[in-house]
């Protein structure tokens, strides 16, 4: 590979680990062609970031980043996965691994300056979107108000149907 290209692949790890707040690393082992096309349209569809980069390109990336850590976790065939939000592509390789005899497998994340080892990414990609948990939020912020109309209705209701057996038995 010419040296203009691996500096490319160099700066596009730092940009992945400077701009993304959240940045995982999976391993894609077991996959074939098509399985890993598939899964890139999967990440490009969901707006999420997957590179393949070799692992001395990669280590090089991400001196500076904050992300040294991860160093150690470039060995043998590693993807980096990366999205603006925390848990997108997470969450995306997840149900990806999960549609095809777990592969890829997890190896670990840094997301918002923060390495996350295997079981915390795994937690990650099971955690519910925003839009998810502000559903949640409303629907308890409105159990209670739902529950007191309820229990106001029902002596108002009892009376009404009180008021219609009288009405049935006088005609």
């Amino acid at each position: 590979m010419a040296r203009p290209e691996k500096v490319a692949q160099v700066e596009a790890v730092k940009t992945a680990f400077s701009e993304s707040k959240s940045v995982v690393l999976v391993d894609f082992t077991g996959l074939n062609v098509e399985s890993i096309t598939d899964l890139r349209r999967q990440c490009r569809e969901a707006g999420v970031d997957f590179k393949v980069v070799k692992n001395t390109l990669a280590k090089l990336g991400i001196d500076g980043s904050g992300a040294e850590g991860l160093t150690g976790q470039f060995e043998g065939p590693t993807a980096i996965v990366a999205h603006d939000t925390e848990h997108v592509g997470a969450k995306v390789i997840a149900k990806f691994a999960g549609e095809h005899e777990d592969k890829p497998a997890f190896k670990a994340g840094f997301v918002d300056g923060a390495l996350l080892d295997l079981a915390q990414v795994t937690a990650l990609s099971k955690l519910p979107s925003k839009e998810e948990l502000l559903a949640q939020l409303l629907g308890v912020i409105q159990g209670p108000g739902n529950g007191l109309v309820a229990c106001l209705q029902g002596p108002l209701r009892n009376l009404m149907s009180v008021l219609d057996q009288i009405k049935d038995q006088k005609s």
